[in-house]
């Protein structure tokens, strides 16, 4: 569902609430912002005249007063058998899928408000009029690849930031009139925020992964540390053969949208990718992590003594897990077997939900007990969270909405992170920020 826009205002006032608003940058910059009476601080919308682009410190310093997040996205079709308003269709319909699925507590509250609402701001054409003769892929002559491989990605990422790309993006600088601003640029500008690769994955092409991310360190305080970047903040690593500019100084996200697959899909892509920076990259972003792992059931290892840290460590393919009683587990992995109980999965990770017996389980009809809901609460009797009985029916109304992948699972996982305005508590007892905001840290 999206939220009524009114551009230009200085407040906006909608059955969710009451925003500062101030008009997005325009492509050539934008305008000023205002700001509201001194006296009445509503709540913030980003970006605006004050703050536009990744990695801002005024990101950090307003952290706890946003509620809502627009960020604007350069979607690159390089499909020839689709058009420009199929791929549109495509992706504002994943738009909303998303924007469902940052309604904390959504799916027992109609009420509930979006936290992170995409802008498709630039849509840019890279297929061909005309492809050549026996031309043997789904994706145009334009899509870069390497020639030969150079490690573990055949799509040459580097070419993204390239001039020759630039001029393809067609987004002039307002102080040069013929220079057109190439990624870096862009992202700097607050023009762009996010890369959608619109593609064909079926027909077999150069590979590129699911989701990638350059993307500054920060200390525990959320201050920006002066240390290089990591290139891993995804799911994978940029290469080493792709140099990426020094002048990018802001995270870079860049996403693979797959066209003949559904939502689901993508949305376990984007969901990968938070996984990258609130459990794989520890050091990433502290105060994200410290009670994503919690919330995600990793750090198995430290919580119940057994020798791996997630249930990533089962293989594919099996059922390593079930449930003897909807309070423990047993389970055979790459490291052992054994038993848990009591045991408390909380929200799962993406490949498995709190009852998920393998990888990608949407099936699984045991009801076990599970903190998810309540997860930062302590809404239990000593002041823990209170653990509810977790059945796969909860998350039944979206499985026509994002309908393969872990899709469905995963819109209900998104609206347990702690959004915009929650009363969660770290365990030792801090509050717990909006996580959609470090997305763009």
């Amino acid at each position: 569902m999206r939220m009524p826009v009114a551009l230009g205002l200085a407040v906006l006032c909608s059955a969710i609430g009451c925003f500062r608003f101030v008009s997005p940058p325009d492509d050539l910059g934008g305008p000023d912002g205002g700001s509201a009476d001194a006296d009445v601080q509503p709540d913030l919308v980003w970006p605006n005249g004050e703050s536009r682009a990744n990695s801002d410190p005024w990101l950090m310093a307003h952290h706890a007063e946003i509620r809502l997040l627009q960020p604007r996205l350069l979607a690159l079709n390089f499909v020839n058998a689709r058009s420009m308003e199929q791929m549109r269709a495509q992706l504002l319909d994943m738009i909303e899928i998303i924007a469902e699925s940052s309604r904390y507590h959504g799916y027992a509250d109609p009420q509930a408000p979006v936290a992170l609402q995409y802008q498709l701001a630039y849509e840019v054409d890279l297929r061909d009029a005309t492809p050549p003769a026996d031309w043997p892929f789904g994706n145009s002559t334009r899509y870069p690849r390497e020639n030969p491989v150079r490690g573990m990605w055949g799509f040459d990422y580097e070419q993204l930031f390239s001039g020759q790309f630039a001029a393809w993006y067609g987004i002039e600088d307002p102080s040069a009139a013929g220079h057109h601003l190439d990624l870096c640029a862009l992202i700097d500008r607050g023009l762009v925020h996010e890369v959608w690769i619109y593609a064909d994955a079926d027909v077999p092409d150069s590979g590129a992964a699911e989701i990638l991310e350059y993307k500054p360190y920060y200390n525990s305080q959320r201050q920006r540390l002066d240390m290089p970047m990591n290139r891993c903040a995804g799911n994978g690593c940029f290469d080493a053969a792709d140099a990426i500019p020094e002048s990018c100084s802001r995270s870079v996200r860049i996403a693979f949208f797959n066209h003949s697959r559904g939502p689901g899909c993508f949305l376990e892509s984007l969901s990968h990718g938070f996984e990258s920076i609130g459990a794989w990259n520890e050091d990433q972003l502290p105060s994200l992590s410290r009670d994503f792992t919690r919330f995600a059931n990793y750090r198995l290892d430290q919580r119940y003594g057994v020798a791996f840290d997630s249930w990533y460590d089962c293989p594919m393919g099996v059922t390593c897990l079930v449930y003897p009683t909807d309070h423990s587990v047993s389970y055979q992995t790459e490291s052992g077997s054994g038993d848990i109980d009591p045991y408390d999965p909380v929200c799962g990770n993406v490949h498995f939900m709190p009852n998920g017996r393998s990888h990608y389980d949407l099936s699984s009809a045991f009801p076990v007990l599970s903190s998810c809901e309540d997860f930062g609460l302590g809404s239990g009797a000593d002041g823990s969270d209170l653990a509810l009985t977790f059945r796969i029916s909860i998350f039944t109304p979206y499985r026509s909405m994002a309908r393969d992948c872990m899709g469905p699972f995963l819109v209900y996982w998104r609206q347990n992170f702690p959004g915009p305005g929650n009363r969660a508590r770290s365990l030792d007892g801090a509050p717990i920020l909006n996580w959609w905001v470090y997305l763009f840290y």
